[in-house]
């Protein structure tokens, strides 16, 4: 199972599922993205429009609050209104000519409804015409005006800025003027605000759509049109944003572009349903939707006509290759109707009759480079260990001490015996350590009271396998260099547990009290790149830690250190292994 998911067939799925469900993906994203730039285009093409319009409303609004300054400051017939005593005659000529200043403001200024003076002295409230309206209407309006005029705290709020108000169930923006509040006369300007988006009456908007002027809590100040019900209303939180949105409202979905006007207190909208708003759009997008799945359609097509000419010749190599494995020299591969496979496969065969006359073995030839070296090893047998101990051998028999030369003896055969015949590359850590105890009980006759020595290993670690003469050139090093007969007791501790830090490995320290090494010597130790430039060097050490290389391919560790409060120390990492019914 797991072979056939890591199969040729199986990868050539995995690589069209990762060009096509990209390339499928990429195909919805780029409809949707278009979507979303159409979408953007008309949305700055309304608000251009709405800003422009805004702008101009502005501009003009400014033109009319700048005549009706003028009318209070400059006007010769408006201050005539503030005098008392004035005919009759005198203040209908002053009213008059004020009225025609307005009316001929009114021609040109078209977007204002009405005009309206208030006399104070005399009591009086002139009006200019407003066409389509009833009497009944121009009575509730002149009631109106009359209502905020005459009263102070009634003028107050409609001077010094435009303001809307609801006159006879129609919103007006109004700006009423004069020189201060204890003023008798005022003049003033209403304009309906529903008049104010006359200039995009001619705005061709889909079936639905409407230019709306709302206030600043999303209320309608102008008359919506049918589609959008008597209780329509844009949501307030978005007014002071001069951008685009979507909202819904009576489960429709709508598409609002807004501009504010911070000084009139109004938003010019344009309100679009969302429906009439993609029309156009939705046909390119199931176009957009269709397409990848004609794109998948030709590249199943594709990916079984690969898989017929490319795919079937790389199997028909491959069962050739697993038959050859086997011992099928027999093999041989068809012909193809491919340029590239014909001659594959005639190159297969060529290397079937090559691999017929030839016997290269590499893991072969590794195995006897490191059983020569193991040999080498073997037969490096320390001249002068062998005449001290029968040096050592000589006095004890000078003295009669027969028990001691006996041990001697046994000791020492049995450490040459282990030398000699140890042929396996691979031997157990008691026979490793058991050898050297051997070793190390000669050494004690040597040196007698001045050297001590300690083996302890786990118990489950001593039928676990190691390297053979792994451990023993560390200890030849420890009692050549570090003990000193002019000092305190030379101290010389192995010992063999299981590693705390990682499962399945054990650690193997010589540690000893010796004279230890620089700090210098220990970094050269234990570089990865160290290599002896004398045979007077570390030999030893060089050869253990090519040999872990080799068996255990970087899973075997080695350290130098010094030991507390002096000496040298030896850590060997080496991972938990036995041979088949040891264990």
């Amino acid at each position: 199972m797991k072979n056939r998911k890591n199969s040729l067939g199986v990868r050539l799925i995995q690589l069209s599922a990762a060009i096509t469900i990209p390339l499928l993906s990429v195909l919805f994203a780029g409809g949707y993205y278009a979507k979303g730039i159409v979408l953007d285009q008309v949305s700055r093409s309304y608000q251009n429009l709405v800003n422009s319009n805004l702008k101009m409303m502005e501009s003009s609004l400014e033109d009319i609050t700048i005549n009706l300054v003028d009318i209070v400051d400059h006007d010769v017939n408006f201050l005539q209104l503030n005098q008392p005593g004035l005919t009759e005659s005198e203040y209908y000529f002053a009213r008059m000519g004020i009225m025609q200043r307005n009316q001929a403001y009114q021609a040109y200024y078209h977007s204002v409804d009405m005009f309206y003076l208030y006399s104070g002295v005399n009591d009086t409230l002139t009006l200019s015409n407003v066409l389509g309206t009833t009497e009944d209407y121009m009575d509730q309006m002149r009631e109106w005006i009359t209502e905020k005029v005459q009263t102070e705290d009634n003028l107050e709020p409609l001077q010094y800025k435009w303001t809307i108000v609801n006159i006879a169930g129609e919103y007006y923006l109004n700006r009423t003027v004069s020189n201060n509040l204890g003023n008798t006369a005022c003049i003033g300007a209403l304009i309906r605000i529903d008049s104010m988006r006359s200039p995009l009456d001619n705005l061709n908007l889909q079936s639905g759509g409407d230019v709306l002027i709302v206030d600043n809590q999303g209320n309608i100040l102008t008359s919506p049109s049918e589609s959008m019900g008597y209780d329509f209303k844009l949501p307030g939180e978005k007014m002071n944003l001069n951008s685009s949105f979507s909202f819904t409202h009576d489960s429709l979905k709508w598409f609002v572009v807004s501009s504010q006007s911070s000084a009139l207190g109004i938003n010019l909208s344009v309100v679009i349903p969302a429906s009439e708003l993609l029309q156009g759009l939705n046909t390119f997008q199931m176009i957009i939707n269709i397409l990848p799945f004609f794109i998948l359609l030709i590249l199943l097509v594709y990916l079984y006509y690969f898989r017929r000419m490319v795919i079937r010749p790389i199997l028909d190599l491959l069962s050739g290759i697993h038959r050859i494995r086997n011992g099928a020299m027999e093999t041989k591969l068809p012909g193809s109707n491919l340029v590239e496979f014909q001659a594959l496969n005639q190159a297969f065969n060529n290397m079937v009759v090559e691999i017929q006359d030839l016997r290269i073995d590499i893991y072969e030839e590794r195995i006897n480079a490191q059983k020569a070296e193991m040999k080498h090893l073997q037969m490096q047998i320390n001249p002068h260990f062998f005449l001290n101990t029968l040096n050592i051998i000589f006095q004890l028999a000078d003295l009669k001490r027969f028990e001691l030369v006996k041990k001697t003896v046994r000791h020492l055969v049995q450490y040459f015996r282990f030398m000699l015949q140890v042929k396996d590359n691979r031997i157990t850590l008691g026979q490793e350590l058991e050898h050297l105890r051997n070793y190390l009980e000669i050494q004690k006759m040597r040196y007698q009271q001045s050297f001590e020595f300690q083996i302890t290993i786990a118990e489950e670690l001593s039928l676990a396998s190691i390297p053979s003469l792994i451990v023993q050139p560390f200890v030849e090093n420890a009692m050549l260099h570090g003990i000193s007969l002019k000092e305190e007791i030379f101290h010389l501790e192995i010992s063999a547990g299981l590693s705390e830090e990682a499962a399945d490995t054990m650690i193997i320290e010589i540690s000893d009290n010796g004279k230890g090494s620089s700090a210098e010597e220990l970094q050269e130790l234990n570089s990865p790149d160290y290599n002896p430039v004398t045979d007077e060097g570390h030999i030893g050490i060089w050869n253990v830690k090519q040999r872990l290389a080799m068996i255990y391919q970087g899973r075997a560790g080695i350290n130098f250190s010094g030991n507390q409060p002096s000496g040298f120390r030896v850590r060997l990492s080496l991972p938990i292994e036995y041979t088949e019914g040891e264990r």
